[in-house]
């Protein structure tokens, strides 16, 4: 179970169900009232250590020539 299964089953984008769960952004109230909804129904629970994986340009490793 993903976020990508609760997206679908709430008929939105995996980045609003991000949206609703970490309320970093404003989504329809509606919209939120759906995607918990989902996330109830389907039992989900947030992967901690997946937090972030898909953030792409935002890491700190990396190498650097010396």
């Amino acid at each position: 179970m993903g976020i990508r299964d609760v997206a679908a089953a709430a008929g939105v984008s995996p980045t609003t169900v991000s949206h609703a769960l970490s309320g970093a952004r404003a989504i329809n109230p509606d919209t939120r009232a759906r995607v918990l909804r989902e996330v109830e129904r389907l039992g989900y629970t947030p992967d901690p250590q997946a937090r972030g994986c898909g953030r792409r340009g935002r890491t700190r490793s990396g190498s650097s020539a010396t």
